[in-house]
């Protein structure tokens, strides 16, 4: 994907992730279509598990999503001039996700299958998320965290001045 716009004396900042703003679209689409192929089986395995009767075909897919899915639920706030955007994850570490910061729109994914352990069995989930964000950020700044299942991510806002439409 081709960055939306372009800033005026940007510079990159280290941080614990890797921002990448320029991510290919087909990496993305293809990471998505994984996704989307998984639930689909599952869906297809709940359709046989009700011995193929036709008629519940959202609701196979929506109790696939719901199982294979890792719920994150955002927050977006803004303080002194920088979005904070806050994403409960329900995961004990970060090893396992991938975080792009864009202009205008934040997505978090898995690097593969992530595989939970419950009581009496281990169930393999997926992690893919985009939010839109109300304004463009400088996402060159932005500084990213992860503690106790919450992914921070805060960036300046960027003002008219600093953001020029790309042609």
């Amino acid at each position: 994907m081709r960055s939306k716009a372009e800033r005026k004396n940007s510079s990159k900042r280290d941080t614990a992730f890797s921002l990448q703003p320029n991510t290919q679209d087909s990496d993305l689409s293809n990471h998505l279509t994984e996704i989307q192929e998984a639930i689909a089986l599952r869906a297809y395995h709940l359709y046989e598990d009700r011995g193929c009767v036709d008629g519940n075909d959202l609701e196979d897919w929506f109790r696939a999503e719901s199982e294979m899915l890792l719920p994150i639920s955002f927050s977006i706030d803004e303080i002194d001039g920088r979005l904070i955007a806050r994403a409960k994850v329900p995961l004990p570490i970060v090893d396992d996700l991938e975080v792009q910061v864009q202009d205008q729109r934040i997505i978090i994914c898995d690097r593969g299958p992530i595989c939970i352990e419950e009581p009496d069995r281990f169930i393999l989930c997926r992690v893919f998320n985009a939010v839109e964000l109300p304004e463009p950020i400088d996402w060159t700044t932005a500084e990213i965290s992860f503690q106790d299942g919450i992914l921070e991510i805060a960036a300046p806002k960027l003002s008219g001045g600093d953001y020029v439409a790309a042609a």
